[in-house]
């Protein structure tokens, strides 16, 4: 029988290793735990570690090196492209309680008007908000910050 963990498990964990990294804990150039340490740490299986991880590697927080481990990037560097640019103060209002769990984010015209940038860049950044799982999508209805982001 498999152990089953409760569903979003992965975006807790996530959003913990997000933190560690932002806050220092693991600093740049650091090597991550490997995924046997922190299923020991969420008590969870090498799946949802991998799922955990995920975001964090499509957000660049982490870079991985086959058969070394997981590395924090050794140089912090500012956001490269317009949708980065956007998705880090995007990001930056979810954290500082600016847009809450539950608001509208604006649409992709109105970013692109906001940022001056066209409605596909704008668009970049929001998926890439949703992929770090901190806003949902409804069709038809617009893309909302999760009830579940950790405050």
């Amino acid at each position: 029988m498999t152990r089953r963990t409760a569903w979003g498990t992965y975006v807790k964990i996530t959003d913990v290793l997000r933190q560690r990294i932002t806050d220092g804990t693991y600093a740049p150039g650091d090597r991550l735990p490997g995924e046997g340490d922190l299923c020991a740490e969420f008590n969870v299986a090498r799946n949802t570690v991998r799922r955990a991880l995920s975001p964090l590697q499509a957000e660049k927080l982490i870079t991985v090196r086959t058969g070394v481990g997981r590395f924090v990037p050794a140089t912090s560097r500012p956001p490269r492209t317009n949708a980065e640019r956007i998705t880090e103060d995007l990001r930056h209002q979810i954290d500082t309680g600016h847009l809450t769990p539950g608001d509208a984010l604006p649409s992709e015209t109105r970013t692109a008007r906001r940022y001056g940038v066209s409605r596909f860049t704008a668009r970049a950044a929001l998926i890439a908000l949703a992929t770090a799982s901190l806003v949902t999508c409804i069709h038809g209805k617009g893309r909302y910050v999760r009830q579940d982001v950790p405050r």
